[in-house]
């Protein structure tokens, strides 16, 4: 008489497998780690990137734009100034960095200028600002000419930070504007170097 060695149990029925748990679990884990990846990609693309700045033509200029956000980053700091106000500053496209000036080391206040250099002359520069600044929903409060082939420009905006922002532009000509078959190997072409100084409009109260 033969005999049948039953599986070890009380009841003595299979034990349940455990793949369907292992599963489940693993399932959970790509959920969780999936979630966190997409919270990580979210969080950095929230803010928004100053890089976009004005349109790259601005009408009724000669002059193309590019945003003024790298040469910004030269001066900005703790989020000053708020990206809007970076946003609806450009320079024209071609511009070099010459250097920065803090003029807020005493002050409580956001002072600093940025200088920049394009060769194009003095009045297309001021005309291209003029217009910029138009489009860009600033507002002009003064435009002097202390000296022949320079022009000073100054306006503000309000901030999404809550505070008025104000930039002054001083455009200075250098040099003169030569046809290319006039200025042979020693001509030099029109330049026009830019101070921007952004600064935070303090409450006259």
């Amino acid at each position: 008489m033969s005999t049948t060695t039953r599986p070890s149990g009380a009841s003595g029925r299979p034990s349940p497998s455990l793949k369907p748990a292992l599963v489940i679990v693993l399932i959970a884990l790509v959920i969780v780690v999936g979630g966190a990846a997409l919270a990580l990609v979210g969080t950095s693309s929230a803010r928004p990137s100053a890089s976009r700045g004005p349109a790259s033509v601005v009408p009724g200029s000669k002059l193309r734009a590019q945003s003024a956000a790298l040469l910004i980053a030269h001066i900005a700091s703790a989020g000053e100034p708020p990206l809007d106000v970076i946003d609806s500053l450009a320079v024209p496209a071609g511009s070099s960095y010459l250097g920065k000036t803090d003029l807020d080391s005493r002050l409580d206040v956001f002072n600093r200028r940025v200088e920049i250099s394009i060769n194009a002359p003095e009045a297309e520069v001021k005309t291209f600002y003029l217009k910029l600044l138009s489009e860009q929903k600033w507002v002009t409060n003064s435009i002097t000419s202390p000296n022949t082939g320079s022009t000073e420009i100054l306006a503000q905006r309000n901030g999404s930070d809550g505070y008025q922002w104000g930039v002054g532009l001083n455009l200075t000509g250098v040099g003169a504007l030569v046809a290319p078959a006039l200025a042979g190997s020693g001509g030099s072409a029109a330049k026009t170097t830019i101070s921007m100084t952004i600064y935070q409009v303090e409450d006259a109260s």
